[in-house]
């Protein structure tokens, strides 16, 4: 069997140094849900630590019969905002003070200031909250590190990924290593340009009938749980200056899983692979 040593030689992720931290996690549902606990404890270590942290949830949608089990929900949250009552319930576990926004995610809300680091974690199923997202790390492009971090979460029925990244180009040069580090990182839709593709269920004209909707979008009880874990273990690497990977894949039927590591090697090919096949 060939040695990997990719993980061996990777270079840790540098972000800017930093006396305040703004968490936003945008989508509240499937993984976001169980992502949420996790980043309120965070933010509250860094507290600790002296940094001054906020945290921000965001999703317009509201808990609905068909989220309790799936979802990090019961039945006596029906018909509750999802961001209000995660940031509710777990504020007051944490004792941090948690900002919930029941509207669709806008850019314009992320705005890069001195000292700051900001990491917009997306936990969203569609083409267009993806594009949104993405948007802010328009920021970033004349910033030699960068203030703001787009970690993307998706997932299929039994399968998922996640993957972390700051910048729009799609030139492999301008992801040149530095002597501390990796600085700059492919944004997700970079490294993977499908997810910015429209999903059957998004269309306008899709015709799907409920059974055929609900089918596309049956998931294991699972999933969503291992994706947030695998998240927040970036999330924690990343704010300790400890993070050597940029995308992780794992396949629940397989028990399979690979990382795509902090090497200038894995940096280019991803970016070369991805525009190959788009």
């Amino acid at each position: 069997m060939e040695l990997n040593l990719d993980l061996a030689n990777a270079s840790p992720v540098v972000t800017v140094n930093y006396s305040k931290i703004e968490l936003w996690l945008v989508g509240c549902g499937g993984t976001g849900s169980w992502l949420a606990p996790s980043l309120v404890r965070l933010g509250r270590v860094l507290s600790q630590q002296g940094k001054q942290v906020k945290l921000y949830f965001v999703d317009p949608d509201r808990v609905e019969s068909a989220n309790v089990l799936r979802q990090c929900f019961c039945d006596a949250e029906i018909g509750f905002n999802k961001a209000k009552t995660l940031a509710v319930r777990y504020s007051l576990a944490w004792k941090m003070e948690v900002t919930a926004i029941a509207q669709p995610f806008q850019p314009k809300w992320i705005v890069p200031s001195y000292n700051t680091l900001i990491v917009v974690t997306a936990c969203v199923d569609n083409a267009k909250a993806r594009e949104s997202i993405t948007q802010v790390l328009q920021h970033n492009t004349h910033r030699p590190a960068p203030h703001i971090w787009h970690l993307d979460c998706g997932n299929s029925k039994r399968s998922g990924q996640v993957l972390l990244g700051s910048h729009l180009s799609t030139n492999p040069n301008d992801y040149d290593f530095e002597a501390l580090g990796c600085f700059r990182l492919p944004a997700p839709t970079i490294q993977q340009p499908d997810l910015l593709v429209l999903q059957p269920e998004e269309l306008a004209d899709n015709n799907l009938s409920c059974e055929q909707m609900a089918l596309l979008n049956s998931q294991s009880l699972s999933i969503n749980q291992r994706v947030a874990a695998e998240a927040f273990d970036y999330l924690l690497q990343l704010t300790t200056g400890k993070l050597r990977r940029f995308a992780t894949y794992f396949d629940l039927e397989s028990g399979s899983g690979k990382s795509l590591y902090t090497t200038q090697v894995s940096i280019m090919q991803a970016i070369l692979l991805s525009h190959s096949c788009a």
